[in-house]
């Protein structure tokens, strides 16, 4: 008798269990495998939304995109008093030392009212007609301050022609200053520009709420080299309290 008529065929029910579970197992890897790669793409690529990856491990130099808020542009200053109060004026002004004092101070790198203010105004680069610019300025104690106007061009022409088209008035407690009070300087800027000041030296402080005041009219348009500057008039306004 031949031996393989004694073998039986072998039932697909008695497979070793450990080859069923091993089968089992890789399929069902495989398929979460699937349905991970399946979620990953679905979250990378959605729209408006950032993907897991970059949510979880941002990059180290990530790209800051362009904001849709427009850049700012140079606006004139709103026009408002700076102090809310009724102001009483004082029943006595700063008083004035003579020009060569002042023009001594200004050599000398002494402060100005604008070095020493608490609240400064935004200054566009061009000054535009009805511009107000208010300073605020509060003194503990008496001190020596210069009181001015200036500007600069890029040539010493330009700036004698634009000076026969400026006209300056200085109020102090609403009362003018005769220009004669104001030393007028001629000098030169870091980058070598012609510039002109009219400069006084205020030496002594009352206490009280006290109104500097420079109003700037141009006669007509002017340039300095750099910018056109439309005809009329604007002001720079100081407002310095002095404690008792």
């Amino acid at each position: 008798m031949n031996d393989n008529d004694n073998m039986q065929p072998i039932d697909a029910g008695e497979v070793d269990p450990n080859r069923r579970i091993l089968i089992f197992g890789m399929i069902g890897v495989i398929v979460v495998g699937i349905c991970a790669l399946f979620f990953l793409a679905f979250s990378w690529l959605q729209p408006n939304q950032n993907s897991l990856l970059s949510k979880y491990f941002a990059s180290p130099t990530p790209t800051r995109l362009p904001s849709s808020t427009p850049a700012p542009t140079n606006v004139a200053p709103i026009q408002m008093t700076a102090t809310p109060h009724a102001w009483i004026k004082p029943a006595e002004s700063p008083s004035l030392d003579n020009v060569e004092a002042a023009r001594s101070a200004v050599d000398a790198g002494e402060s100005y009212l604008e070095t020493v203010a608490s609240v400064t105004p935004y200054m566009p680069d061009v000054n535009q007609p009805g511009d107000i610019y208010t300073f605020e300025i509060e003194l503990i104690e008496s001190m020596r301050l210069v009181w001015s106007y200036g500007c600069c061009t890029t040539t010493k022409d330009i700036l004698e022609e634009n000076f026969t088209h400026i006209q300056l008035k200085f109020l102090l407690n609403d009362t003018p200053v005769p220009l004669e009070s104001f030393a007028i300087i001629d000098s030169q800027s870091n980058d070598g520009s012609p510039c002109r000041e009219y400069a006084a030296l205020v030496k002594a402080w009352p206490a009280g709420e006290h109104h500097f005041e420079s109003q700037v009219t141009f006669t007509q348009d002017i340039n300095d080299g750099w910018n056109d500057f439309p005809a009329g008039t604007h002001s720079f306004s100081y407002i310095v309290t002095v404690k008792p």
